[in-house]
């Protein structure tokens, strides 16, 4: 049997496995996305994603495997066996969302290293973003973007740290304007190579796009081309062949500190896309070795300004302890 919904005005821009869960009744989040994943749901007559969002006049259909689907027979709909790392990530992502804290309009949480923000192109699931929805729908229904709902700060996939995510559009648009006009305060601990002389400074390379690499590239001072980037640094301790430094953004480019890190000579431990053009000796890390530790902003409905720290991941102090 086939049941078949026609999305109205109160359920666009909803993704497909909430729809489901709040018009099928007895039927949970999880036992939709299953079902979803399954084949069983099509939006106008074809197989779609749990994290597709809805538009208004949409057709849903939910039947049983093969029922609803108009792939031929034999199409594979088996789910291939994930790599180790793959794993890794899906078990860090379907861990208890840990939130700092939490109003009606906004929630600080930690993202775990490992974990996509939000799905991309191709479609992954067990996100960030998926768990944040899972805890809080109503998130699904704010921001600019449908594929990445209330993000209003970023943290690349094997980054860990403190996010900000957005639950009304108004904290969100209110939030927004905060990171542009620098009154969000982000700091992060790097642990990179090299012996980093200066006790602080600041790193002001423009960034873009790499013309030969799949990655971002600081621009020569010369050049207008890329976007303005502007990350400061202290040296908080130097170790052999290695520093740890904190760093505050004040701009927010993708993959700023990383890049930033490369071109100063000094890249980020454990960095796979990053990587030293040489080192004076073998160091390791368990992971990329940048981490989100601290976040500061106004309350968008109080006012009041609010800071949120965490400690480091224990795989920085094994990693000083080995090298210093």
């Amino acid at each position: 049997m086939t049941m078949r919904f026609s999305v109205d005005a109160d359920h666009h821009r909803q993704r497909l496995d909430v729809f489901l869960s709040e018009t099928v009744e007895g039927l949970t989040r999880s036992q939709a996305k299953k079902r979803i994943e399954a084949g069983e749901v099509e939006v106008n007559g074809k197989n779609a994603a749990v994290h597709r969002f809805l538009n208004e006049g949409d057709v849903v259909e939910l039947g049983s495997a093969g029922q609803s689907s108009n792939k031929p027979a034999g199409s594979p709909r088996e789910k291939t066996h994930p790599t180790n790392a793959t794993t890794q990530r899906r078990s860090d992502a379907a861990k208890p969302l840990r939130i700092l804290a939490e109003t009606p309009s906004w929630l600080v949480a930690f993202k775990p290293a490992g974990v996509l923000m939000h799905p991309t192109s191709k479609g992954e699931t067990d996100t960030f973003i998926d768990a944040v929805i899972a805890h809080a729908p109503e998130v699904a229904k704010v921001g600019e973007d449908p594929a990445e709902p209330g993000i209003v700060s970023r943290l690349d996939r094997d980054v860990s740290g403190l996010v900000v995510i957005a639950k009304t559009q108004d904290a969100y648009e209110n939030l927004k304007r905060q990171f542009k006009t620098r009154k969000v305060d982000k700091t992060y601990l790097a642990l990179v190579y090299g012996d980093v002389p200066q006790n602080e400074g600041d790193l002001k390379f423009r960034i873009g796009r790499s013309s030969t690499k799949a990655r971002m590239a600081a621009m020569p001072k010369e050049s207008s081309e890329g976007r303005a980037a502007w990350t400061n640094y202290t040296t908080i301790r130097r170790l052999n062949g290695a520093a740890l430094l904190e760093l505050h953004i004040l701009t927010g480019r993708s993959h700023q500190i990383r890049a930033h890190l490369f071109a100063f000579n000094h890249p980020v431990l454990g960095d796979p896309l990053y990587k030293p053009r040489s080192s004076k000796r073998n160091i390791t890390a368990p992971r990329l070795m940048l981490e989100s530790v601290a976040l500061t902003f106004d309350d968008p409905d109080s006012g009041e300004r609010k800071s949120f720290t965490i400690d480091p991941d224990p795989a920085f102090q094994e990693v000083v302890d080995v090298l210093k």
